[in-house]
């Protein structure tokens, strides 16, 4: 008898590692290319994701709108993408990731080519919308690598779509500076537009086609609604914090229904007899506590985003800060995705020796060093740089692990929902990442307006605790089981 590691502790873990009813794993020849596919795919959305928010500033001047106005060009897209992620998944599990996912990259270039070629906010911030139904493509990729190629490739693949994500996310953030200055900004929209189409030939090339389910599995609408409903207003009162305060009727009145409507949706869930979400497989072990990291890793991530930048731009009058330019901001930055490309033999070495347990406890473990390494020493340039390339390591070595965690460990006609979930957690948690920075450096600007370097400190240490908890959450994950 052989003994093999299976990844997870659900039902997932008893199923058998060929390809699921009515599916085939890829060919050799076809992996790579589809493989290709879908990372060109995540390439548009994670450019999509960041190329805009260097930009809020041009978009403000431009349409001749307020801060809070600008801010919805970002908002917009967040919450339309956190609240059409689940229900995309759970339809990709019922009628084939194949064309959900060529659903999801259709919006993106429509919505791109609307922003593109709007004169006004309104039509700006529905083109948004649109484009957040691409939220779906990253955990589809995850859920297409899981049906269609054999399990010794998936490792390699979990990390390539990974690392592909954030390097993409980096370099929308480096790229947006210099493209400002030689085009114009609706070439923000433009570009991530003609990708999305372009990603759209080999998965409809190359994907099989897939088949529906035929055992009367239906979407669950009014759990839709509900899950939409509470998780648009917690995602709101979240973003509305920083420019109102908690205590503002527009945080406080959606803030205060999110708890209600939350616990309906439990119920609701509990009765339903097509759920929109398992709620017994959110609560596997290893589900439960990758979900858990993800949205501390979440945290850390997304307020490295906010908090690095604005270091390096602040005033060094202020005693801290460097008064640094956008396009110094943005090479100080690209070391992140350089560390993400340097850890990659590392990350898929780890998984295939460990599994993507070990390489999620490295990787918040690296982050959350890299924090306390910022704390410490921030004086120089030099100093960010090396803490924002071990940074980029930490972090490629984490998302890498979580979605592989996921739907290696939940039964196959849920991997679509399920890696929706885990992708919207991390969602959230970017949302409080960003406010808690925000509101940490706030509360010590005082009248000047410019924060502290003290404040800089507490937030580094807060970030860097946040890191540390998702690693305890990491420790609380079962290790692969051998089965026979």
């Amino acid at each position: 008898m052989t003994e093999v590691p299976v990844l997870g502790d659900g039902p997932a873990a008893q199923a058998p590692a060929g390809p699921p009813p009515g599916r085939s794993n890829l060919t050799a020849p076809r992996a790579p290319a589809i493989l290709a596919g879908l990372c060109l795919a995540t390439s548009a959305y994670s450019v999509l994701q960041s190329l805009v928010v260097p930009a809020l500033g041009v978009f403000r001047r431009e349409l001749g709108t307020t801060p809070s106005g600008a801010a919805w060009i970002l908002t917009a897209f967040l919450l339309s993408a956190s609240v059409s992620t689940p229900l995309l998944g759970r339809l990709a599990d019922l009628h084939g990731k194949r064309r959900v996912m060529l659903g999801a990259l259709t919006a993106m270039s429509v919505g791109s080519t609307m922003s593109a070629l709007a004169d006004s906010l309104g039509p700006m911030v529905a083109g948004r919308a649109v484009q957040g139904l691409g939220g779906a493509v990253f955990p589809l990729c995850f859920a297409l690598i899981r049906d269609h190629l054999p399990p010794e490739r998936r490792p390699r693949a979990f990390v390539a779509v990974s690392t592909v994500m954030s390097v993409g996310g980096a370099a929308g953030t480096v790229a947006a500076g210099p493209l400002l200055s030689v085009a114009s900004s609706r070439w923000l929209f433009g570009i991530p537009a003609l990708l999305s189409a372009l990603s759209a030939i080999p998965v409809a090339a190359l994907l099989p086609r897939g088949t529906r389910r035929h055992d009367g599995g239906r979407v669950d609408w009014p759990g839709a609604v509900l899950l939409a409903t509470w998780l648009g207003l917690l995602l709101l009162a979240i973003s509305l914090s920083g420019t109102y305060g908690w205590a503002s009727p527009q945080v406080a009145v959606p803030g205060l229904a999110v708890p209600a409507l939350a616990a309906l949706w439990v119920v609701v869930q509990r009765r339903a007899r097509h759920p929109l979400v398992d709620l017994r497989t959110l609560a596997l072990p290893t589900v439960r506590a990758t979900n858990a990291a993800t949205l501390l890793l979440g945290v850390g991530m997304f307020g490295s985003w906010m908090l690095v930048p604005l270091l390096v731009a602040q005033p060094a009058s202020s005693g801290i800060g460097f008064g640094a330019s956008p396009t110094v901001v943005g090479l100080v930055m690209l070391p992140t995705a350089l560390g993400t490309l340097l850890v990659m033999p590392v990350q898929s070495l780890l998984v295939r020796r460990h599994g993507p347990r070990a390489a999620l406890a490295a990787g918040t473990a690296t982050a959350g060093t890299a924090y306390l390494m910022l704390a410490l020493l921030h004086g120089t340039l030099a100093q960010v740089c090396v803490a924002v390339l071990v940074m980029g390591a930490g972090v490629g070595l984490a998302f890498a692990a979580v979605g592989a965690l996921v739907v290696e460990a939940v039964p196959r006609e849920q991997t679509g929902v399920s890696a929706a979930i885990n992708t919207v957690m991390r969602t959230v948690g970017g949302s409080l990442g960003a406010t808690l920075g925000g509101t940490v450096l706030t509360w010590s600007a005082g009248a000047s307006g410019v924060p502290s370097p003290r404040s800089y400190t507490i937030a580094m240490v807060v970030f860097a605790a946040s890191l540390f908890a998702a690693l305890l959450c990491t420790l609380r994950i079962p290790r692969p089981v051998p089965v026979p």
